[in-house]
Order: C-alpha cells, then structure tokens, then sequence
C-alpha cells in the first residue's frame, strides 16, 4: 500500500510515462474498460495531454458495459478513443479455419460447444480475442507516430510480474508497462485519486469493477479470480486467489512482498521446502499453500519472459556440427 501522497507516486508515474514516450508524437494504449487500462490512460493524459494519447476499445464478444465505460472516459478525457468492433473479422476467420481445419482432416470444435469445453478450446479461442489486438495495436501504434510509435502496457505488478497473466503475443506484446511495480489494489486507489481529482464518476465505477479478461464471450463469469482460483483448486489446493479491494490488498499481492522481501518464488528460497520456510519465517499451513501454488503458476508462466528455446549455436559446436 502506498505511504506516501498518492500525488507524489503520480508525478513519478507521469515523468516516467515522458521518459518512454519521449519524441512520440503521439502515444497509444489499448482501454478495456478495467482499471488497469484506465490509469495507464489517465498517466499518459496526464504527461501528454488528451490530444497527444491514441486508446483502442476492440470488440469481439466483449461485455457490452465494458465499451460503455471507455466511452464515458472518453467523453470526459477528450482523447482519441478508436472503436473497432472486430466481431466480423473474428467470425470470418474462424469461418475459414474451420473450412481448413476439415478439408485436412482436423478435428473442429465450435466457440461454446460442450466439445470446445471438453477438449480446452476455450483456452484457444480466448487467446485469438488477446491476441487479434496486437496487429491492430503495431499498426495503430506507428501509425499515429510517424513510423515510430510506443504501445504502453496495462499489467499490474501481480499479473505481470508474478503470475504472467496475459498471453505472450496478446496484451503482453508492449514496448513497456509503467504499472508493473504497483499491486492490483494500488491501481484501484489511483483509479479513486484521478476519479476524485477530475470529479470522473466513471473512474470510482471502474475501481471497484470485477477484474475480468472478458475473453470467453461470457462477460464477468470469465472473471481473473476465478480462473486464478480454478487453476489452484486444479493443483489440488482448496485457495481462493483474489487480488483484494481499494482498502485491502489480497493474498496475492502478499505473496508478491513475501517473494520481494524473502525470495520465496523466484529468489533465494526458491528451493526451500515447505517445511523448511515454515521454520524460517512461521508461516501458517494456508500461506505454505498459497506460496506453494504461486510457486508452481509462476514456475508454468516463466517461459512468457524467456527467450524461446532451441538448439544454440554453443551446443552445435560443442557437438562439432558447425564451425
């Protein structure tokens, strides 16, 4: 949680968003319609100015409320709000694939069917909508800028950092990501400041909104906590995951300082067993859990910021097969 002024961490959010975004033009970020998108656009206008900052709403599928709420910021922020409803473009594709995926004897499951479900289409299909944005996003993004162009991230310092929820070539493919420090509830509390500051009821709206990826075509029932906490109870841990509210940090944001301060996920108790950070630290049996199930999403996300694997030109040599 923040112990400073709220104002001071915004002057540094805003020099740091000049700083990357130095000799733009003009500066793009896609909106959701969630909070964290929303501050990201609130910094930018804030060190740019509304006219100079570019947001994208794409629509495929999405809840119908999201896209109302950009339009709010948009009609209280007057910066340059795209709205394209990619719908069409998401149906034809899929229309042509699924002519493909026959004619070559693949197996094809349609969105929403019980068989997608069964065979974890559902995870392909949410990928498609993340990652549909991301030519839109290069394209937008140079575009507005002379060639150049900067696509500032949204990802909060749980999802970003910790977890790695978002898809790799989706909302992960950013040139940078000036929240990536703060926690999930720290966001929220700048959503409060900035709804305050400009008297935007909207902003208050969207702090206390139910975080959601809004990939499946079913609104909030596709909602981050509830996917987190489904993958936990998968592992075979009785856990929710939550990211907390505006007053409180959830126990996600709790792992995230227990790792900063004690390196339990990817530090240098990465390896010590439960048993072991039990003696350490005192840990309760439901925070072993919890560290022990961040271990393992962390752990199954890792590649997302690694360099994709294969067969280096060291080992070729050390196998004599290239000089």
């Amino acid at each position: 949680m923040f112990i400073v002024k709220m104002s001071t961490v915004v002057e540094s959010l805003v020099e740091k968003a000049k700083e990357l975004g130095a000799g733009c033009d003009k500066v793009f970020v896609a909106v959701s319609g969630g909070v964290d998108s929303a501050v990201v656009l609130m910094i930018l206008i804030e060190a740019f100015g509304a006219d100079k900052v570019v947001g994208l709403f794409r629509n495929i599928k999405n809840k119908p409320g999201h896209r109302e709420d950009v339009f709010a910021l948009s009609n209280h922020f007057p910066f340059h709000l795209l709205d394209i409803d990619a719908n069409n473009l998401y149906e034809e594709f899929l229309a042509r694939c699924k002519e493909s995926f026959l004619n070559s004897g693949l197996p094809w499951y349609d969105e929403g069917s019980d068989e997608a479900l069964d065979h974890h289409w559902n995870n392909a299909y949410a990928s498609l909508k993340s990652r549909f944005t991301t030519p839109m996003a290069g394209f937008i993004s140079k575009a507005i800028d002379e060639g150049h162009g900067r696509i500032f991230g949204t990802g909060n310092a749980e999802e970003d950092v910790l977890l790695r929820y978002f898809d790799k070539y989706g909302d992960g493919a950013v040139d940078n990501n000036i929240i990536n420090g703060l926690t999930k509830s720290e966001v929220r509390q700048l959503a409060l400041y900035f709804s305050d500051k400009y008297q935007c009821q909207v902003l208050y709206k969207i702090a206390y909104k139910l975080p959601s990826a809004d990939l499946y075509g079913t609104g909030d029932a596709h909602n981050d906590e509830a996917e987190l906490s489904s993958w936990a109870k998968a592992m075979g841990y009785d856990l929710s995951l939550s990211y907390g509210s505006p007053q409180q940090e959830g126990n996600i944001a709790w792992v995230l300082k227990q790792n900063m301060d004690r390196g339990v996920i990817t530090g240098v108790n990465e390896n010590t067993s439960s048993a072991e950070l039990q003696k350490l630290f005192s840990y309760s049996e439901e925070e072993l859990q919890l560290i022990d199930v961040i271990r393992r999403l962390e752990k199954n996300s890792r590649h997302k910021v690694l360099s994709p694997p294969g067969l280096p030109r060291h080992e070729l040599r050390e196998r004599g097969f290239v000089d």
